[in-house]
């Protein structure tokens, strides 16, 4: 009986990106890459649209996809894979959201940082704090973070 084939199967997400200001090159394109070099030179590559053809997705939906789950079907939210992620338990009846805390001008109201989560360690635990207990009522139902 043969083996089966081996596939090796790298998937770079989030590289895309834009020129830095008054550039014309990318960060990607000004990194030094020789393994990715050599492992596009060797391999297969190229550009898929994971879901359906002309629709953009997050990676979260694109990852289910390219493992063979219809996204559509089996999604329900990026909330409980940031969860998983960090360790948490989902049990059943469990809410989880995604969230970015951002930083805003408060005299323009204009969104300076979107995402100040990226380095979260001294402010993450004094946001996430002001919000545990918080209670929010919808539709005549309340609910606590």
């Amino acid at each position: 009986m043969a083996r089966p084939a081996r596939v090796l199967l790298v998937l770079i997400d989030g590289v895309g990106d834009v020129a830095l200001h008054g550039q014309r090159a990318t960060p990607l394109s000004l990194a030094k890459t020789p393994v990715l070099d050599m492992v596009a030179r060797v391999g297969a590559n190229g550009l898929i649209d994971p879901v359906e053809p002309g629709l953009a997705c997050g990676s979260d939906t694109a990852h289910l996809s390219l493992f063979g789950y219809d996204p559509r079907v089996v999604y329900r939210g990026r909330g409980a894979f940031e969860s998983l992620g960090a360790g948490m338990d989902m049990k059943m009846g469990d809410i989880a959201f995604k969230s970015n805390f951002a930083v805003v001008d408060d005299r323009t109201g204009v969104v300076l940082k979107r995402r100040v989560d990226r380095s979260f360690e001294e402010a993450g635990p004094v946001l996430c704090e002001a919000l545990d207990g918080l209670c929010l009522e919808m539709d005549g139902s309340r609910y606590r973070v």
